[in-house]
């Protein structure tokens, strides 16, 4: 599960590169995990498709999650 929101996390923070920091949050990440979680695989999948909607709602979507996971723990 960190590996997806560490991937997506590393993308906005670094929007104006251009694939670059997807490429470099997935070198950064144990040795086969895209190729060994299927949700790692199909974030980073859509983060390469070239229509923008598909890559903005990928980001939104484990942000949304990453802020839903960061207030369940807040509120113990």
């Amino acid at each position: 599960m960190w590996e997806r929101s560490f991937v997506a996390v590393s993308v906005l923070l670094d929007p104006s590169d251009a694939g670059g920091a997807l490429e470099q949050a997935i070198a950064t990440l144990p040795d086969g995990a895209e190729a060994e979680r299927p949700l790692v695989a199909d974030l980073a999948t859509k983060l390469r498709d070239p229509r923008r909607a598909v890559r903005a709602q990928a980001l939104a979507t484990v942000a949304q999650e990453v802020v839903l996971a960061v207030s369940e723990v807040t509120l113990r």
